[in-house]
């Protein structure tokens, strides 16, 4: 389970930022993009969150919400193009293999609510 080492490398990464906040700040959701590339499990990812927050007294309430990117997918034999939520290796259109691939490889912190203010 993955999940649990990017909920890791999540707390990881917003110690200093939350050690830099005043006393009352909490955070009460952290949204999360990912691609299908990465291949993360929402389920597993909140899961993994629920035992890492407690790590910080600043996000012990939160939740982490999974916002799930597509991969724009374009066919070079005969130019269609679309969005999809996993791998493609066939031109739903002409069957061809010979696709171009951006984005769905993303993994980061898209948004932070906290009781303060939005970042």
């Amino acid at each position: 389970m993955h999940e649990l080492s990017i909920a890791q490398g999540m707390m990881a990464n917003l110690r200093p930022w939350l050690d830099d906040q005043p006393e009352d700040l909490r955070v009460l959701k952290i949204v999360v993009k990912a691609g299908p590339f990465r291949a993360v499990v929402p389920d597993a990812l909140i899961f993994a969150w629920e035992v890492v927050r407690n790590e910080h007294p600043k996000t012990a309430g939160s939740v982490v919400e999974v916002d799930a990117s597509f991969i724009e997918v374009k066919c070079r034999a005969c130019g269609e193009s679309w969005n999809a939520e996993r791998a493609v290796f066939k031109c739903p259109k002409c069957g061809s293999d010979n696709l171009e691939f951006g984005g769905g490889n993303e993994l980061f912190i898209e948004k932070i609510e906290t009781n303060e203010k939005n970042m």
